[in-house]
């Protein structure tokens, strides 16, 4: 009996009601002094509770002396109590969407997320480029691009599936603009995706060689952070969909494009 009561009351009963509610269904019907026998909750709370029922529609009333509380037969019952939780359901995640898109929420969709660790940066990496429907621009050196599977043996499956992610973008009709530090590696994502738009940045500090971002659609970015510690890495991004933080990314990729000097490479033939 435990377990039916939890389920009514999952289905939006309190615990009095559930309890009045399967008593009626036991003995048929009663007045409130035998549902208060039935039931075993305090007489006090019985007529309450039976009105709340009656209001459900989910037990009649026999208008005697005293009065008399009938059950609905299960199915009518359950039914109608499903009904209830559905378009309390429906009200519930009406008002909480119309929270979720007003403009009181906006400074909530400009949190920063932190992702730590190589395999879920890749992660998150590829998703990210995956969602992508106009277009991607990559600031390197990232972590996919820096030759890390010497250290990181993981990253090799990931690169690969970037690189197959990127092309198929491509291939889709998604512009893919690459701001690229070395000119070695951008001889070689030349050759690795040959459709991209390719650019030499031409600072040469290291100081400016420790991350790298992805934007998408101008809508999301995902920066990559790293600092060295002996012969390793120690891996963090930051991720955000946020309107103010992704327009400023975007202001700066813009800039160091344009400062950027672009090359054409003939592409490897089979």
């Amino acid at each position: 009996m435990h377990s039916l009561i939890d389920s009514l009351r999952n289905l939006g009963l309190t615990e009095y009601e559930a309890k009045v509610f399967v008593a009626l269904t036991r003995h048929g019907s009663g007045t409130a002094t035998d549902i208060h026998m039935f039931s075993g909750i305090p007489r006090p709370a019985v007529y309450g509770v039976l009105k709340k029922l009656a209001e459900r529609g989910i037990i009649e009333v026999q208008h005697t002396k005293p009065m008399r509380y009938k059950c609905m037969s299960p199915e009518e019952a359950i039914e109608k109590i499903k009904k209830d939780f559905e378009q309390e359901t429906e009200s519930a995640l009406g008002k909480l969407n119309e929270i979720y898109s007003s403009e009181e929420n906006a400074l909530q969709k400009d949190v920063v997320w932190t992702i730590n660790g190589l395999r879920n940066i890749s992660d998150r990496m590829i998703q990210v480029v995956c969602s992508a429907g106009s277009e991607i621009i990559i600031e390197t050196p990232h972590p996919t691009f820096r030759n890390l599977e010497h250290v990181y043996p993981v990253i090799e499956r990931h690169y690969k599936q970037l690189l197959d992610v990127l092309n198929r973008k491509i291939g889709e009709g998604v512009k893919v603009r690459m701001i690229i530090y070395s000119m070695d590696e951008l001889r070689d994502i030349a050759d690795l995706i040959p459709a991209a738009e390719l650019r030499l940045y031409p600072v040469k500090s290291e100081q400016f060689k420790k991350g790298g971002a992805i934007l998408v659609d101008g809508s999301q970015v995902l920066i990559d952070l790293r600092k060295d510690t002996g012969h390793r890495e120690e891996l963090t991004a930051i991720w955000s969909d946020g309107k103010e933080f992704v327009f400023f990314v975007k202001h700066l990729l813009e800039a160091e494009w344009e400062v950027s000097e672009a090359f054409e490479f003939e592409t490897k033939k089979e």
